[in-house]
């Protein structure tokens, strides 16, 4: 089995606490970025309160900012980073983890994925010590990352779309995209030619004009076509520092 505490290591973890929670807690748990060209990956995960805790189809979001959360990926940027903040100021905690190009190109994105989406779960659950009885975690898509020791044997619920299934998942989400789009923005300037701050790494007409035009970054996938056979084809292709 492959030790991964060396790719584990080159992550990035941020975190947010609040109040602690009381008796069983709910993580929800999303990627953003797992289709980039450029960059990193982000994992959001998330205890939101019981009342904001949930399936779409179970809970009540009609009133207030929450009840944007369906549907999250049809959100303008505007309100999202309206229900980013309100995520961040009412949950009991968040985990948002970036996983670099690095390890990106060691293991392939759906490992990196999974990895990050392990080391974000374990980190909540270090902060909170909850009891195996007591947790349910629901991650989206349809492979259930590994957790670190001593909660590898915590159950994990895989959700398809998840994001619009249940609240937590939505939360998620919506933090890993609004952080990972405010670093793209980053990345924008310091690469104007590259028009990160539109397509965010993606990979659209402009974006591989510009990789053919100007070259491959230090922050372009190598793993990822079409960076893969260019770099291939010419390994000094990368021409910015």
């Amino acid at each position: 089995m492959m030790d991964l505490t060396h790719h584990q290591n080159q992550c990035t973890i941020h975190q947010t606490h609040n109040t602690p929670p009381s008796g069983t807690i709910c993580i929800g748990v999303d990627e953003v970025g797992r289709g980039s060209l450029f960059g990193h990956v982000s994992i959001g995960a998330v205890i939101m309160p019981d009342e904001l805790t949930g399936y779409f189809d179970e809970i009540d979001l009609s009133d207030g900012l929450f009840a944007l959360l369906n549907d999250s990926k049809k959100l303008t940027a505007k309100r999202r980073e309206k229900l980013y903040d309100a995520i961040l100021s009412d949950c009991h905690s968040a985990v948002l983890v970036d996983v670099p190009v690095s390890v990106i190109d060691a293991i392939n994105i759906r490992q990196a994925t999974l990895l990050g989406m392990g080391l974000a779960i374990s980190t909540l659950l270090a902060h909170h010590q909850p009891s195996m009885t007591d947790t349910k975690i629901f991650v989206d898509g349809d492979a259930s990352p590994t957790l670190l020791a001593p909660f590898a044997q915590f159950d994990v619920r895989t959700l398809i779309k998840g994001d619009a299934i249940h609240s937590s998942v939505a939360c998620a989400s919506i933090l890993a995209k609004v952080h990972r789009d405010r670093q793209m923005e980053h990345y924008a300037r310091q690469y104007p030619d590259y028009g990160l701050h539109s397509h965010k790494g993606y990979g659209t007409a402009k974006h591989k004009e510009a990789i053919l035009t100007y070259g491959v970054l230090p922050e372009h996938r190598r793993s990822f076509e079409p960076i893969r056979s260019l770099v291939q084809q010419n390994p000094s292709a990368g021409v910015q520092p």
